[in-house]
């Protein structure tokens, strides 16, 4: 059997072949191999665009993101979770809000795989510090949260004084680099019906610069 000559043009390979096979007469046989064909011509290319994707989230993401961090979305769902149910057992719980002034930075003086460095060190010191049952997430570039539940408002603060001293003893040298971060911290403790964007708020406008380590 002769078939058309294609007209190579590969915006869309699948379309173009129907017209290929538009005026062509195929078998039973035939027409099932070439279903198969095309259906596995259409994954590739649904695979594809989900690579391409991917690879467009991740060029935008300068730093690498810790393992064990969640997400700002991920932070967010598991803290109204959490303060859900502080509300119908009772329960009090409080967040930390964490700035890394000049973490961005880091990359352009001294290279990616430095500040990648930095943020999963910052990421593992946390998750070392606290309990099973607090919740941390990054929410900006140079921003993280810490939901600490069944904390007081002393208590926080405290937590936040503690973990912005180790992480200033951490952050004195990363891969053999200097780094010039200053960190500051603030507390909230939530209220009956405070939601995590309040919390979060007055624990930013509460902020204080950690002071470095003599």
């Amino acid at each position: 059997m002769r078939y058309p000559k294609p007209v190579i043009f590969v915006t869309k390979p699948i379309d173009l072949a129907k017209d290929w096979l538009a005026g062509v007469m195929l078998s039973p046989e035939e027409r099932k191999i070439w279903d198969a064909i095309r259906a596995e011509l259409d994954t590739s290319r649904r695979m594809i665009g989900d690579l391409q994707a991917r690879i467009k989230l991740l060029e935008r993401q300068p730093i690498e993101d810790s393992h064990g961090i969640l997400t700002r979305p991920e932070f967010n769902r598991e803290v109204a979770r959490m303060l859900a149910f502080d509300e119908r057992y009772g329960g009090i719980s409080s967040v930390l809000y964490f700035d890394f002034e000049r973490l961005e930075e880091v990359a352009g003086h001294h290279g990616k795989s430095v500040a990648n460095a930095a943020v999963r060190q910052i990421g593992d010191l946390f998750l070392k510090h606290i309990r099973t049952s607090d919740v941390v997430g990054r929410l900006a570039p140079e921003e993280f949260g810490i939901l600490l539940m069944r904390c007081d408002n002393p208590a926080a603060w405290k937590k936040g004084e503690q973990l912005a001293g180790l992480l200033y003893d951490l952050l004195a040298e990363v891969h053999g680099c200097k780094l010039d971060v200053t960190i500051s911290y603030g507390a909230y403790t939530f209220r009956e019906n405070a939601d995590l964007a309040t919390g979060l708020k007055e624990a930013a406008q509460a902020v204080t610069k950690a002071d470095k380590p003599l």
